[in-house]
């Protein structure tokens, strides 16, 4: 990435000179942007800490440390005041020639990784358009090299007044969603605020966001494109939901996919609004798709990061169309 949008993208997220800011590398084995990022945070006042983990540091981690790792081991960062992380490849992926009875172990030490950044109020994630980011988002490189550019290439304070000026149009704690030609989903959100992405959540952002009451989601929505992770793109899907949780849909993929995650992966816990106006079109690559603008989208699984009560570590959004009242 340019240093001129690095730059931009850190003056969004708001950090305050003296923050310690534990920097995650989630890298191939040569790290291409890590010391840029570095360098770029340290020019604001901040103290950073950086980690890559590489394929190779990563089957050390399951290799000594197979079930998680220790309070002790994170001692070093233990004053962090923000954590990013910074995704050449997703956080989750296996590392290349894991034997996949170390699998187990890898997910303890992702586990324990989670649980201590999840502990800090400001925790950034920032995918970097890579070659191995656009072969999971199923697009050819270029096209999704230049659609990422774009949506990161943004004024971001623009973007922070635009996203409170939409959340004064939602008072109230009843939300009723049209979608499709008859399917209405209604849910309540009491006791729970809007929260607003524009540069203190992920990168590339824009949205506005809020998690229903988890009991109190009832109706169907309609999903002109649905993507699962490692699945095609499904087209013209509804989905049935009973007291927050999916119960039924046409599409038997989805039901056979929500079946094999964790407890509480089966719950909606989220409403969001793409809000990012360099975001121009869905091509079912929900993590870019959900932020553009005139689209919104239904989130199952976690939600107590921002509100909510459901702490499953399951989240993935649907991003769709159509009215909210």
């Amino acid at each position: 990435m340019q240093e001129r949008i690095i730059k931009k993208m850190i003056e969004a997220m708001h950090l305050r000179k003296g923050d310690k800011v534990l920097l995650n590398g989630w890298c191939e084995e040569t790290d291409t942007g890590m010391k840029l990022f570095e360098n770029c945070l340290k020019e604001t006042g901040a103290f950073v800490y950086p980690v890559t983990f590489t394929d190779g540091y990563l089957t050390e981690l399951v290799r000594d440390h197979p079930d998680g790792l220790k309070e002790e081991w994170f001692a070093p960062f233990s004053d962090t005041t923000a954590v990013i992380d910074l995704m050449e490849k997703p956080a989750g992926l296996p590392p290349e020639g894991l034997p996949r009875d170390s699998y187990p172990a890898f997910g303890q030490v992702l586990r324990s990784l989670f649980q201590f950044v999840s502990r800090h109020k400001k925790l950034i994630q920032i995918t970097v358009p890579t070659r191995t980011n656009a072969m999971l988002a199923g697009q050819p490189y270029e096209k999704y090299r230049a659609r990422m550019l774009k949506a990161l290439d943004i004024d971001y304070q623009a973007l922070e007044k635009a996203c409170r000026s939409r959340i004064r149009e939602y008072p109230g704690d009843r939300r009723v969603i049209r979608t499709g030609k008859d399917c209405v989903l209604e849910m309540y959100t009491a006791g729970r605020e809007w929260q607003i992405d524009a540069g203190e959540g992920s990168f590339p952002c824009g949205e506005i966001y809020i998690a229903p009451e988890e009991e109190k989601t009832n109706g169907r929505i309609f999903f002109e494109t649905l993507d699962l992770d490692g699945e095609k793109i499904f087209r013209n899907v509804t989905v049935t939901v009973r007291d927050g949780r999916v119960t039924e849909s046409d599409c038997a993929e989805l039901m056979r996919f929500l079946a094999g995650q964790e407890e509480g992966a089966d719950i909606v816990g989220e409403l969001g609004i793409g809000m990012n106006p360099n975001v121009e079109e869905v091509l079912g690559d929900s993590q870019v798709d959900e932020i553009s603008l005139g689209t919104f989208h239904i989130a199952l699984g976690m939600n107590n990061l921002f509100g909510g009560k459901n702490c499953c570590r399951f989240h993935k959004d649907f991003v769709t169309q159509g009215e909210i009242i």
